[in-house]
């Protein structure tokens, strides 16, 4: 499972532009309301902005213009006052530039890929493998941008004959992305994975009464007693691409016999929301196997919070696969339903039993 700050710091280390610390000092007079700092772009989640040590809120006192590293203020600072700025400055890009390159690069590497349980492949379930090139793919995005910026340089000839050759970074950065290609491209080869990935099949029977694939199931010793276990293989060679869907996915891990709990978060009130959530064998499915339980443990504006918790009787006959969704619908409106997550329930099956 991969995750975008580690995604980010990798990026950042590929391209030696990690943060760094900077001070900047000023002198109210009483009417300036913009300050332009000494270095650009500005990381917004450190930033402090002190007029006479008070520390001034953002964004009801000042905001900031991050790539360009000017900061506005609602007012102007009092004439002889003393304005502090501290915080951390990138080299090139912002954290919302490298989490840009990033989301692209994941759905260039991920096109079009699903699982063998025929979930889409997303950042959550990227293997730890796959990490670096999805790194090196970002980095080559990133260097396109800086490639592009220096592809409007020009070389310059002084009137004494000394030549400026400015053009030369373009030439450099092109030869960087072309070698982070190949390293890319090497790493996909050898790893079956990303742009170069080559898709295998794997032959299946169709049964002839039903039109239906034969199950097919994981191979036991002869004196292995445990219920076979089910192979889901996967079959995207078949003409059949991942459905779009509006709903957020998110899989569900269970372990037999174990209760479960977990939050969910929503960005706005939920007062009037009534949530119910099942497990079933598959959408539409008779066969219910778990109701979830759901408390409302946090509520404001801005954030919600739920729990949806199982029991320990609940989880035991849970099968290796199934399905979930969480549905959510309004008091005293019986017009209106919307399902805010649905996804797959994966059940290891326990060892020590009762």
């Amino acid at each position: 499972m991969a995750h975008l700050y580690d995604l980010t710091y990798r990026v950042r280390l590929e391209l030696g532009d990690q943060p760094q610390q900077f001070t900047f000092n000023a002198t109210g007079d009483g009417s300036t309301i913009d300050y332009t700092l000494a270095c650009k772009p500005i990381d917004l989640s450190t930033l402090l902005v002190t007029v006479n040590d008070t520390p001034v809120p953002y964004p009801t006192g000042y905001t900031l213009e991050a790539d360009a590293g000017v900061v506005h203020f609602v007012t102007p600072p009092p004439d002889g006052s003393t304005i502090v700025i501290t915080g951390n400055k990138f080299r090139y890009f912002t954290d919302d530039d490298i989490c840009l390159f990033i989301n692209t690069a994941i759905e260039q590497h991920t096109y079009n890929r699903t699982d063998s349980f025929g979930s889409v492949v997303n950042i959550k379930s990227i293997p730890a493998v796959e990490e670096y090139p999805l790194a090196i793919l970002a980095v080559i995005e990133a260097l396109w941008v800086l490639a592009t910026d220096a592809a409007f340089d020009i070389n310059i000839t002084a009137p004494d004959g000394v030549i400026i050759p400015r053009a030369q970074r373009y030439q450099q950065l092109t030869s960087i992305i072309a070698q982070r290609w190949e390293q890319y491209r090497t790493l996909c080869a050898q790893l079956n994975i990303g742009l170069w990935r080559i898709e295998m099949g794997t032959l299946r029977r169709i049964s002839r009464t039903t039109n239906k694939l034969i199950p097919i199931y994981m191979p036991q010793e002869i004196d292995d007693a445990r219920r076979p276990e089910r192979v889901y293989l996967q079959n995207d060679l078949m003409g059949r691409s991942p459905l779009p869907s509006y709903v957020q996915v998110q899989d569900i891990m269970l372990y037999q016999g174990d209760s479960y709990s977990e939050e969910v978060d929503f960005p706005f009130d939920i007062t009037d929301l009534v949530f119910k959530a099942q497990i079933r064998t598959y959408p539409n499915a008779p066969s219910l196997y778990a109701t979830f339980s759901i408390e409302t443990t946090y509520i404001s504006e801005s954030l919600s919070k739920i729990r949806l918790s199982l029991t320990k009787s609940q989880t035991e006959y849970i099968p290796v696969r199934a399905f979930w969704d969480l549905q959510a619908t309004v008091n005293g409106d019986d017009t209106y339903e919307a399902t805010y997550l649905r996804g797959q329930v994966f059940t290891t099956q326990e060892v020590t039993v009762d």
